[in-house]
């Protein structure tokens, strides 16, 4: 074609081969590599996501009260992705793409996307968060672009290039939502439905799209339509506070007539099915009101009611002391199906950790914190979160500082002094690792989707990566504490108290992984356990706990805030005990690790009380990134009034004690051997695991026998 450039040819072979975001980034031509480009490539980016918005495979609408229903508009099997935590590539998809190109324009497009791609710098850690759906449904996206071009307008009159940049980068993205979202109207008015309850469902999704999310909603159809389309726009990530920015939606039209309970139900049900359908993660409902009063309603009930026996969303529930009953027993009725929903959460506690953080979150904004993910702390449409940024394993650190400084140490003290120094270097190096990946994010990688969602980017004219989210700070998962508290027990004991066995004869058991010394193993395993609320063990949790937390709360990220501590393991806790050689506390080589904040799988012995007592004892207070809490209890706990309020009661102590989080599975223990004996008779029984819930076929097998193993209460 006359006139047509080596450029226009990549372009157009990658959207061939369905590389839109690729084709986009590339639509002002192919550089060298990621460090020859105008850095950030606000541009690039922003025309990627307006590519692939406008070219991405959206499947037919089937009647559902949203669209689309139960997947994404992201994953389209491209090798080169836009993820809401950064974009990146497979180089693995690009060889296999390679092999079924038909041209050789296609394959020399791969080539040079492998090749540049190749040279993007290493931008680790992970990147919940929540979009500021209120001011979506207030504003509408038209408002959004107005805050943009009133930006620029000031940036060009200041003579700010690099804002200049950016709000134009934003409004070649607004472009991109404004072709998706009417692509999505032509999905939904092309339908022929022939069941008259689908076809009134389509007319009402229709006269809704017409008008949001550009423009303000005004009922709670409207609404939840426009929270959909944002929802899917972010790549199905979390709802937040749902039943706050929703309340007064749902409320007005039941105050006038216009929506039925059961209406409103079903649409959140289907919301929900939604979220658990795509991988969905986190809602925060009930809890303090933006005013300060009392924020579980109505709307709250109808969001647990809706997540009975279901898998996700990782739905969270905030109590406080004068949480009314009815959303108690609401919480029971849910939990008792068996799929470990709602979480709990001691929202004073939250208040009180994220205050002493010094995180600078503002008293009007403090009622707005949420959970991203499983269940890490975020602010609600206002924070950009590490979430988790990264996995700081204490089992395989201890592992090596036992081997080369035990035999050496005179006292327990001096093992554990040294120890703790040890830690503390590797904590330094930890954080600097983490806040080297920031910096190469907001270099490299800006999110734009994030930015036009998430306040204050827009009005800093900022980018999200850059720290333009009016709070950052840094998540993450401090594992094994248990495994921990549990080998300084037995050391003390066996070896510097007592005196049984030589610190170099433990060395070479523990090398041995016990092979032979099985009455020594059941030795240690007869030392102070943590979980049974013994004060030999717990107080050794509480002085590790607050040495480890202070090393990572006295640390500031790159993008600003504090790294703040967490353990909310979900389904990494077997995984993280490969690497880890056998522990003092009788652990064998390779077994999975303490699940979460709580015991070691099956070590709490004495009883619901003595556990949670136990995690008191951890200095939690400094550990606001959430430490999950999982605990098993027998049906009967929820089989009479007398019973369930024995639970509450349980619950509501342990919040007053200083407990933050805790998740409740109720299943009995016969069914779970019988699913672990005979899988295919249980592919619907969902576990919670640790920090959310999943289906018990996708757990490993070493997963699935350490949930056999721990503890059931009642």
């Amino acid at each position: 074609m006359a006139g047509t450039t080596e450029k226009d040819t990549a372009v157009e072979a990658l959207n061939e081969i369905g590389e839109y975001f690729a084709a986009g980034f590339f639509e002002d031509g192919v550089p060298e590599s990621a460090q020859a480009m105008e850095l950030p490539p606000l541009m690039r980016v922003a025309k990627g996501i307006r590519n692939h918005l406008a070219r991405c495979p959206l499947p037919p609408y089937g009647g559902e009260w949203f669209y689309p229903f139960c997947g994404d508009v992201w994953s389209c099997g491209e090798a080169v992705w836009h993820h809401y935590v950064r974009f990146g590539h497979s180089a693995a998809a690009i060889d296999e793409k390679r092999k079924k190109a038909s041209t050789d324009a296609q394959r020399a497009a791969l080539d040079a996307l492998g090749a540049f791609w190749s040279t993007f710098p290493p931008a680790g850690g992970y990147t919940h968060s929540i979009p500021h759906y209120d001011r979506v449904l207030a504003e509408g996206l038209d408002g959004f672009e107005r805050r943009i071009r009133a930006g620029l307008q000031r940036a060009r009159r200041l003579g700010e290039d690099e804002k200049v940049r950016l709000y134009e980068s934003l409004l070649v993205v607004i472009e991109g939502v404004r072709i998706l979202h009417g692509r999505f109207i032509g999905q939904v008015e092309s339908a022929h439905l022939s069941d008259p309850e689908q076809e009134t469902r389509r007319r009402r999704l229709l006269s809704a799209l017409r008008r949001v999310p550009f423009e303000p909603a005004t009922g709670f159809h409207d609404a939840m339509v426009a929270v959909h389309f944002i929802y899917v726009l972010d790549g199905n990530d979390n709802l937040g506070r749902f039943d706050q920015f929703m309340r007064p939606f749902f409320e007005a039209d039941r105050k006038a007539g216009r929506l039925g309970r059961d209406e409103a139900l079903d649409m959140i049900r289907a919301t929900w099915t939604h979220m658990d359908r795509s991988t969905g993660w986190n809602a925060a409902i009930g809890g303090t009101a933006a005013g300060g009063e009392q924020g579980a309603s109505e709307l709250t009930i109808l969001c647990i009611e809706a997540a009975r026996g279901r898998r996700r969303p990782n739905l969270a529930l905030r109590l406080r002391e004068d949480t009314p009953q009815e959303i108690w027993d609401a919480a029971l009725d849910c939990i008792a199906t068996g799929a470990g929903l709602p979480a709990l959460y001691g929202e004073q506690n939250y208040f009180r950790a994220l205050r002493e953080a010094h995180l600078g979150i503002r008293e009007d904004d403090l009622p707005w914190f949420a959970f991203g993910g499983c269940t890490e702390t975020m602010v609600h449409g206002r924070s950009n979160v590490g979430s988790l940024d990264a996995h700081f394993n204490i089992p395989v650190r201890f592992v090596d500082v036992l081997h080369r400084e035990l035999a050496s140490c005179g006292t327990f003290d001096e093992f554990l002094a040294r120890f703790k120094t040890h830690l503390r270097e590797e904590v330094r190096r930890f954080t600097d690792d983490i806040s080297s990946w920031q910096a190469n994010k907001a270099r490299y990688f800006p999110q734009l989707i994030r930015t036009l969602l998430i306040d204050d980017c827009i009005d800093q004219g900022r980018e999200y990566a850059a720290g333009g989210a009016r709070y950052n700070w840094s998540v993450n998962n401090v594992e094994g504490i248990a495994n921990i508290v549990d080998s300084l027990c037995a050391l003390r004991e066996v070896v510097f108290e007592n005196r049984e066995i030589t610190a170099a004869e433990l060395l070479a058991v523990l090398r041995d992984d016990f092979k032979g010394r099985e009455a020594l193993r059941k030795r240690l395993e007869k030392c102070p356990r943590y979980g049974n609320g013994d004060e030999r063990a717990d107080s050794l949790a509480r002085e590790f706990s607050e040495f480890i937390f202070h090393e990572f709360m006295s640390r500031a990220p790159w993008r600003g805030g504090r790294f703040l501590p967490a353990c909310l393991m979900f389904v990494t806790y077997a995984d993280a005990g490969k690497p880890v050689g056998a522990t003092p506390d009788g652990r064998r080589a390779g077994t999975p690790i303490a699940d979460s904040a709580g015991a070691y799988q099956g070590r709490d012995r004495r009883g619901p009380t003595a556990l949670l007592r136990s995690v008191t004892s951890l200095d939690l207070v400094h550990a606001p990134g959430t430490m999950v809490v999982n605990i098993r209890i027998s049906k009967k706990l929820l089989s009479t009034p007398d019973e369930r309020e024995r639970l509450k009661d349980l619950i509501r102590t342990y919040f007053r004690m200083g407990g933050m989080q805790i998740q409740i599975n109720v299943v009995d223990q016969a069914v779970l051997r019988d699913a672990f004996e005979h899988p295919e008779r249980h592919e619907d029984l969902i576990i919670r695991v640790g920090g959310y819930s999943e289906y018990w076929s996708r757990l490993s097998r070493d997963l699935q026998l350490s949930i056999l193993e721990r503890t059931e209460h009642g």
